[in-house]
């Protein structure tokens, strides 16, 4: 019997998704803003996300063990447009986001060892490439390592925010007020920034062939990352508050760098040094891996063109890989490396990934009233007062998804720009190249019948075959 992956494994993969050096830019510019009433917008961050996940949790005991994750739930509740719009920008254009922003963080680090020589942009592409090498050889990190990388994240992480929030660090604390703002209007719309913390805790999903007792344990290993990261993050805010200035944190490219030095002198230094490459590999090699698989899938289900599902010999879907990874060293290569322009990618990846949030609460609704008697291995709790409740939270996190009015307006016309190329890409692809309804969802035995490498050689000799 093959070893099944235990809460423990599950717990680290998902923990390892979230934790990330780029939330050091989203943890500093809320902290910086209003102090330690930052804490409050991180809760309810935590709170809507974990709602989302529940929502995706129930979605995968309707269909477990599809590639496509959310894309495919998406299709068989509100049809193939919004399948690709919502999907493609949720997942394929936001990493593309989130991975330089990651790479940026790692090449900041190491850019302030090697100093002016070198470009940051010669580290965050070097790396990169590297990675886009080992994922066409086939080679990903095993669950074992995944597991050693994240324990690792996780102990650095609370050690630097216990010590700091405790005060017994080496250096010298500064003497600051707690508070800078404690009125919701100025703490609430920070929400948004706190976002970014909880992102990428359901790619715990496609575990759950693997795991023991899924059925508990795939919404409980969501819930408890969720958890874990919101606690390590609340318990930092008042370690920035000891030993670094508010507005130091804030107009700093690597606060946690600022923050650690600050607490644990040159110690502090080599730690984050250490912590910005296991970050930096964590997160892009995931991204990598797993957007890779979601969009083969999605080929599957020929929302995408079939060439994002061939693979090379090694089992690596060989054209998502150098599709994801050239368009990541575009953007590492135009020399991101402030903190602004982090924030800028994290928060613009934050807007499309709560797009597909939303989705997921709508699917589960719309799903529920189209299947209602399917049988469900796990079902959200409190239906439907955490999709509706969800929904709204997502949709204020939009609205407010900067506090200041210059960026977020820049974020609005470039998230307008893409979507409205999807959308564009998505009504000729469906309605000339698929010829199916728009809006109407596919049937759940239709979308899970896709899977089958069988279906689409039937489908090639039989054109009479349609959704």
């Amino acid at each position: 019997m093959e070893k099944k992956i235990g809460i423990f494994g599950a717990v680290s993969t998902g923990v390892g998704m979230l934790i990330a050096t780029s939330c050091f830019i989203s943890s500093a510019s809320g902290a910086s803003a209003v102090g330690t009433p930052f804490v409050i917008a991180i809760v309810i961050a935590c709170i809507a996300n974990m709602m989302a996940v529940l929502s995706i949790a129930e979605l995968n005991a309707i269909m477990p063990n599809l590639t496509g994750g959310i894309a495919q739930y998406t299709l068989a509740g509100m049809g193939p447009l919004i399948t690709i719009v919502t999907m493609v920008g949720g997942y394929l254009i936001s990493n593309v986001f989130a991975a330089p922003a990651e790479g940026a963080m790692f090449a900041n680090v190491m850019a302030e060892i090697a100093g002016d020589s070198i470009s940051p942009a010669v580290f965050s592409v070097g790396i990169t490439i590297i990675l886009i090498i080992v994922n066409l050889m086939g080679v990903n990190m095993s669950t074992l390592l995944q597991e050693i990388v994240a324990s690792f994240m996780v102990l650095s992480l609370i050690v630097l925010s216990v010590v700091g929030a405790v005060g017994i660090g080496s250096g010298v604390q500064v003497e600051q007020a707690a508070v800078i703002s404690s009125d919701l209007a100025d703490v609430l719309p920070l929400t948004a920034t706190a976002f970014w913390f909880f992102i990428g805790a359901e790619f715990i999903v496609p575990l759950a062939k693997d795991m023991k007792n899924p059925r508990k344990n795939v919404p409980l290993s969501m819930v408890l990352s969720l958890l874990i990261m919101g606690i390590i993050q609340i318990i930092m805010v008042f370690g920035f508050k000891n030993y670094t200035m508010w507005s130091d944190l804030g107009a700093a490219a690597s606060p946690h760098v600022l923050y650690a030095v600050a607490m644990m002198g040159k110690w502090g230094r080599y730690w984050m040094i250490i912590v910005a490459i296991f970050a930096a590999v964590s997160t892009q090699n995931s991204i990598i891996c797993s957007v890779s698989e979601i969009c083969c899938g999605m080929a599957k289900m020929e929302l995408l063109p079939a060439f994002f599902q061939k693979k090379n010999s090694k089992g690596a879907p060989y054209y998502v890989i150098l599709i994801l990874g050239l368009l990541t060293i575009l953007i590492e290569a135009s020399g991101i490396s402030t903190g602004e322009q982090v924030s800028f990618l994290t928060l613009t990846c934050s807007l499309f990934w709560m797009l597909s949030y939303i989705t997921s609460h709508m699917n589960v609704i719309i799903l529920r009233r189209k299947m209602e008697k399917v049988p469900r291995s796990f079902k959200t709790p409190f239906y439907p007062v955490f999709q509706i409740v969800g929904i709204i939270l997502q949709v204020y996190m939009m609205f407010n998804i900067s506090n200041d009015p210059v960026q977020r307006l820049h974020i609005y016309e470039l998230c307008f720009v893409l979507f409205l190329g999807l959308f564009i890409y998505a009504l000729f692809w469906v309605k000339y190249r698929l010829r199916m309804p728009l809006l109407k969802g596919c049937g759940v035995l239709q979308v899970m019948v896709q899977e089958n490498p069988l279906y689409h050689e039937i489908k090639k000799h039989n054109a009479d075959v349609e959704c």
